[in-house]
């Protein structure tokens, strides 16, 4: 059910002060190929973006609002304000404060008040939903139009068409100081112009009334068969226009600015299954617009736009310098053709606002700092070389390689393979470095959707490799010394479940022989008993239906992609956990002597890794390992999902955990607001040490110390902190309480 209000709370402090001191990365820390600590590990990857800007904490700085189509996922970033440089901090404990948003998001202030208001797709209308932001001394949301917003067309109010593949421009076009809407006509070819009738009628900009006013702005057309555009055409030519399939539009992308510094808004254009940006320059009036000439190189004095498919363009100060830069990203609703693992390109704006030029900086924005394998990624942790840490193996459905046509169709290729971070963390202190991203050579066999499962299956104390693919059959590399792989089978005892097979090797009926359990793109799970001969591992088929799991829903999709993991809880309870082509994670229990019953469903995830995933957005096509990462008495969550990377969810390793104040304070902070130090005073006696904490707003603990049974107070030194806004958090075996702290 559609809300009419979203609420966010946010500490007022924060509206008044610094933000807080920004850490290099999440925990545990992870590293590149070549080293580099990776600022975001943990953010779930990106692929088809769109972008926008709004100021998060209120400190007055604009912050990176990152939307990524696959699976509706929004990111958000705060800016840390530094004049000339690119410098954002990962900072998820906003995302769920906004409104869920569909396909496409637009960013915009339309009622001239200073406030980021939005517009986004509007499911099943084929229309645009828009919300308001009416935040006074906290952040809020109002859903002001639904389920479309409407033009007045011939006789009456109409429906403003614009698909999931089109991407409107929402812009003041005739300068009277309210937003107009440019728009594709329902069957392509032209650009319709739907005029916001506020200013002249009401005499401010608040009101979303508007009236269609011109079905060809710019007097140009599209040809519906290619991405050819005719400049100073407004006739219906049925010869240009007409396909066998008859009137068809297919999708575009628009970006309007004034990029040539004559007052007038010229377009940004893109057209579904094409590579590149066209530049239409304006030659007419704020009145009467017409494009005079084209750019299909743009940008034509550095290297040109060459994005698979449709690229999305938006006009961001990316490095505090006063100038937009620009963002380019796929757009294309179709996960099968476009660029994933190199599909954000930034082009830094070496000219002025008025007179813009853009240099390519990086074809990696944002990307290049998280764990980030194309398309898909299906985690797994595992002592796969025996030196007594858990290393992390990831699968994807794979990585971008090239696009051609046939006909006027486009194709893509991609290649999935297993990438091996190896763990060079100590029990307490993890992390990893990626040391190989194609374990065993998989590459070679030119398959899609790896996903790996490890146990030694040849009985010679190594650990093996059983891989799932696109094919539904079975990969058995056997690791025949350390680090050294031959790939034995390609269709292992010729196990088939129908196409994207993802195995898990698991001891489920507790015998201490592994047996396989996989999941498909049926949604449902295939459960092989193990037996064990001289060593060696084998299968023998019990069912194709264990639990009575589907994860598939049918109000989507036909398709479900269960990807399962069983694992043991603290208590020593087995659990399912499913991925699915829907996004959610199943949580199953119920399954210790129930192997030939029916699983039953939870969604407590609060009892298992103390976090409330229903509603978090984990993006489409999940996949998860659960366990515990380190010497720990608590359970972490590894989430991937199709946008190639990983999200971490658990109570001890420092992502992004929920700090709430309780209501009882054994403890007072003074003074508050401080300056170099503060002194913590305990207001009741303790039994046990106390162990201190200081974190910032984004949850990461930037300090620890301890009070020893014999204090009653602690001096915590400062000097380290920004001025910002911090909670100072003790605990023990008995208590837990926290308390705000302001530094100047």
């Amino acid at each position: 059910m559609l809300l009419s209000r979203f609420y966010i709370f946010l500490f007022l402090s924060a509206f008044m002060f610094y933000p807080a001191k920004k850490i290099d990365a999440q925990q545990p820390a992870v590293k590149s190929n070549d080293g580099e600590f990776l600022k975001f590990p943990w953010t779930g990857g990106l692929d088809a973006c769109q972008f926008g800007e709004m100021d998060l904490n209120g400190d007055g700085i604009n912050d990176l609002l990152v939307f990524d189509r696959r699976g509706n996922r929004l990111l958000c970033f705060l800016n840390d304000g530094l004049t000339g440089e690119i410098s954002y901090t990962y900072a998820p404990q906003y995302h769920k404060y906004f409104p869920e948003l569909f396909e496409w998001v637009v960013f915009t202030d339309y009622n001239n008040d200073g406030k980021t208001d939005i517009f986004t797709y509007s499911p099943g209308w084929a229309g645009m939903r828009v919300f308001k932001n009416i935040s006074e001394d906290h952040i809020e949301f109002e859903l002001t139009v639904s389920p479309y917003l409407s033009s007045f067309q011939g006789s009456g109010y109409v429906n403003i068409i614009s698909t999931n593949a089109d991407y409107p421009a929402i812009v003041d076009i005739d300068g009277d100081g309210d937003l107009d809407i440019l728009t594709f006509w329902a069957l392509g070819t032209f650009i319709e112009l739907h005029k916001n009738q506020s200013m002249e009628k009401y005499g401010h900009a608040d009101s979303l009334d508007y009236i269609k006013t011109d079905f060809c702005w710019g007097r140009i057309a599209e040809n519906e068969e290619n991405n050819i555009l005719y400049l100073d055409t407004c006739l219906f030519n049925r010869e240009m226009l007409e396909t066998k399939e008859g009137f068809r539009h297919r999708g575009a992308t628009m970006l309007v600015n004034d990029f040539t510094g004559n007052g007038l808004p010229d377009m940004l254009l893109s057209d579904v299954d094409y590579p590149g940006l066209t530049l239409l320059v304006n030659g007419g009036t704020y009145e009467n617009a017409i494009m005079v000439s084209q750019d299909t190189t743009f940008p034509s004095n550095d290297v040109q736009v060459k994005l698979f498919s449709m690229p999305f363009a938006a006009l961001i100060d990316v490095n505090n310098d006063g100038k937009k830069d620009l963002l380019v990203s796929p757009f294309d609703p179709n996960p099968s053709v476009t660029e994933n693992e190199k599909s954000i390109w930034l082009y830094l704006n070496t000219g002025t606002n008025v007179l813009p030029e853009f240099r390519l900086e990086t074809k990696e924005f944002l990307q290049d700092q998280m764990i980030d394998h194309g398309s898909g990624a299906y985690p797994i942790l595992y002592d796969i070389f025996g030196r007594g840490k858990k290393d992390l193996i990831i699968g994807n459905v794979g990585t971008y390689i090239r696009s051609w046509y046939i006909g006027l169709t486009l194709h893509s290729e991609y290649l999935s393979r297993l990438a091996y971070y190896e763990n060079f963390g100590d029990k307490n202190d993890l992390a990893f470095q990626l040391m190989d991203d194609d374990l065993a050579g998989l590459s070679s066999l030119k398959l899609r959707g790896l996903v790996p499962a490890i146990s030694d299956i040849s009985g010679n104390g190594l650990p093996d490799l059983l891989v799932g693919n696109e094919t539904g059959k079975l990969i058995y590399a056997e690791q025949t010394t350390p680090k050294q792989w031959t790939i034995q089978s390609q269709n292992y005892l010729n196990i088939n479940v129908g196409s994207w097979s993802s195995p898990q090797l698991f001891d489920l009926d507790e015998d201490g022989i592994p047996d396989l359990v996989i999941g498909s793109r049926n949604g449902k799970i295939t459960f092989y008993k193990g037996i064990q001969s001289n060593g060696k591992l084998s299968f023998n088929f019990v069912t194709d239906n264990l639990g009575d799991v589907n994860v598939t829903d049918f109000a989507l999709s036909y398709d479900g992609f269960s990807t399962p993991c069983f694992f043991y809880t603290p208590e020593n309870e087995i659990m399912l956990l499913v991925g699915s082509e829907q996004g959610k994670l199943f949580l199953f229990d119920q399954i210790r002597g129930n192997l030939e019953g029916t699983f039953r469903e939870r969604t407590n995830w609060e009892s298992i890794i103390d976090t409330n995933l229903n509603h978090i957005d984990l993006g489409m096509r999940t996949a998860g390992w659960i366990g515990k990462l380190a010497e720990s008495e608590k359970l972490q969550l590894v989430a991937g999902n199709y946008s190639g990377g990983l999200q971490l969810f658990n109570a001890e390793a420092m992502v992004a955990p929920g700090l709430i104040e309780t209501s009882k304070k054994i403890f007072e902070v003074f003074p508050n607001p401080a300056n170099n130090q503060v002194e913590i005073k305990l207001n009741e006696s303790i039994s046990t040490p106390i162990y201190i904490g200081v974190y910032d707003l984004e949850g990461r603990k930037l300090l620890s110390d301890r009070i020893e049974l014999t204090n009653t107070t602690k001096t915590i030194d400062l000097q380290f902190l920004k001025r910002g806004v911090y909670l100072i958090k003790l605990e023990n075996n008995n208590l837990s309480s926290s308390v705000k702290m302001v530094k100047y």
